[in-house]
C-alpha cells in the first residue's frame, strides 16, 4: 500500500517498532537512500538477519534506544527532550497515540484482537468511566527554607557567634555563596575552621573586613561585592555594638556607636538595595526583646532596634521584603554566651536563654511568613522570692537590669 502511494518510490524514513516479517515488509518500504530507525529490540536482541540486499539502495539503518536517552543522557539533553515535548503537544504535533478500547468485562476479547497482530496503536482495557477532576485540596505539611545555589547570601557580623551558625544552617540549605562581613575579621581557630570547611563543601565564602555598612560607599561595596558572586536572595544584619549605661550618663557618643551598626546601616542598606539588589527575597534584621520591653542601661541599644524594625514595617508597606526578630538571650554563643561563667544557667530580662538550634528552628518558621516584626524568646518561670527579697540590695540590683544566676 505504501508503495502505491508514493508510486514505487518508498519513504525517505521509517521509525519501526514491528518485529519478525513486519519488520522486513517495513524495509521494503524505505526509498533510495532512505534511512530505518529501529526502536523496537526484539530483532535486535534475538540478532535475527536483515539481509544484505535492501543495502544496495544506499539505506542506513539505525538502531535507537530510548530507555539510554532517559537514563545516561545529561540533564541538559533531558530538559530539551522535555521542552520539545511540551512545545509539540501544545502546537498539536505530538498527538495521543491511536487506541483500541474495550470494557473491563471484555479482556479475553481484547488480547484475542491483540493477538492478532492488525491493531494500529495501543489496546486499552477501560475499568471505569472517566470522573471529572475535582479541585484539589491542599496538602498539610510543614514549609521547608532552602537557598538558592545560584544566589548569594549577605550576613553582617557573619563571624560572630551567631553568624557562623546562621552561615552554617544557610549552607545546609543549599548556600553556595556566603559573604561575611567583620570589624576584624578572622582572630580565631573556630572562625577559621568553619570558613575551611565551607570551602572545602565547595562554598564560595567572601569575607569582608573594615567596611562600615553605615557609610554609603562602604555599603555600595559590600552589595556591588556581594551581587558579583551572583544575585542577592537575602541580607542579614548581626552586627551589634553594645555601650550600656543608664540613661543619665548615655551621651551623644554612645547612641551614634549603636545606632551605626544596626540603625544607620539598616537604613543604608534599605535604601541601596532597592537598586542593586532587585532579586533580594529576604531583609532580616536581629533586634532584641529589649526593643518592646526595655532593658536598664540599654536605652541607645533599644532605640537602634526600634529603628531597624520601623524600617522593615515600611519595607513590607512597600511591597519589598523586611523581617525583624526580636530575639531574647541566646544559648551557647554570641554575648552572653561569653559572658556566662561555669554553665550555669542564666535570667536576662526575665528570660531564659534560647538554644541556638531551637533559633535556627523558629527562624525558618520566620522566613515563610508574612509579619515585619516577629519575637522568640525563652521566658523564665517566676518563683516566689526569686528577685532578692533577701535584701534591699539585691532587689535593687536585680530592677537595674543584673544578671542572676540561679544555683
Amino acid at each position: 500500500m505504501i508503495l502505491q502511494q508514493t508510486n514505487g518510490d518508498g519513504v525517505d524514513i521509517v521509525l519501526n517498532s514491528l518485529a519478525e516479517e513486519k519488520l522486513q515488509a517495513s524495509v521494503r518500504c524505505l526509498a533510495q537512500g532512505g534511512r530505518f530507525l529501529e526502536i523496537g529490540k526484539f530483532d535486535l536482541a534475538a540478532n535475527n538477519p536483515l539481509g544484505m540486499m535492501i543495502f544496495l539502495k544506499e539505506v542506513s539503518f539505525h538502531g535507537v534506544m530510548l530507555d539510554n536517552l532517559f537514563c545516561t543522557s545529561s540533564v541538559e539533553e533531558k530538559l530539551f527532550l522535555r521542552d520539545l515535548l511540551h512545545e509539540g503537544i501544545k502546537s498539536g504535533a505530538v498527538k495521543p497515540l491511536t487506541k483500541t478500547v474495550f470494557n473491563k468485562d471484555e479482556v479475553e476479547t481484547a488480547f484475542r484482537y491483540m493477538a492478532a497482530g492488525k491493531h494500529i496503536g495501543k489496546v486499552i482495557i477501560k475499568i471505569c468511566d472517566e470522573k471529572e477532576l475535582f479541585e484539589k485540596k491542599p496538602i498539610l505539611a510543614d514549609p521547608r527554607y532552602y537557598c538558592d545555589s545560584n544566589k548569594t547570601y549577605l550576613i553582617l557580623g557573619g563571624l560572630g557567634g551567631f553568624g557562623l551558625e546562621l552561615a552554617d544552617w544557610l549552607i545546609i540549605r543549599g548556600a553556595k555563596n556566603v559573604v561575611l562581613t567583620s570589624r576584624t575579621g578572622i582572630k580565631n581557630g573556630y572562625q577559621r575552621m568553619k570558613v575551611d570547611r565551607w570551602k572545602s563543601y565547595g562554598v564560595n565564602v567572601l569575607i569582608i573586613t573594615g567596611a562600615d555598612a553605615s557609610n554609603r560607599k562602604d555599603c555600595e561595596f559590600i552589595l556591588n561585592s556581594a551581587e558579583k558572586q551572583g544575585p542577592v536572595d537575602a541580607i542579614f544584619n548581626l552586627a551589634v555594638v553594645l555601650k550600656d549605661c543608664i540613661c543619665k550618663n548615655q551621651t551623644p557618643e554612645s547612641f551614634e556607636e549603636s545606632f551605626r551598626a544596626k540603625a544607620r546601616a539598616t537604613k543604608m542598606l534599605d535604601k541601596l538595595s532597592r537598586s542593586l539588589c532587585l532579586k533580594l527575597q529576604h531583609f532580616v534584621v536581629f533586634s532584641s526583646v529589649s526593643c518592646g520591653r526595655g532593658n536598664a542601661g540599654q536605652t541607645n541599644y533599644g532605640m537602634a532596634n526600634s529603628v531597624m524594625e520601623r524600617i522593615c514595617e515600611r519595607r513590607v508597606a512597600d511591597g519589598l521584603p523586611g523581617l525583624a526578630i526580636q530575639w531574647g538571650a541566646i544559648g551557647e554563643v554570641g554575648l552572653i554566651a561569653d559572658w556566662q561563667d561555669n554553665n550555669k544557667e542564666l535570667v536576662i530580662g526575665g528570660t531564659l536563654q534560647q538554644k541556638i538550634s531551637s533559633c535556627l528552628e523558629k527562624l525558618e518558621h520566620f522566613l515563610l511568613q508574612d509579619c515585619a516584626v516577629v519575637s522568640s524568646m525563652v521566658v523564665a518561670e517566676k518563683r516566689v522570692g526569686a528577685y532578692g527579697a533577701a535584701n534591699i540590695v539585691e532587689t535593687v540590683a536585680n530592677i537595674m537590669g543584673k544578671i542572676i544566676i540561679l544555683k
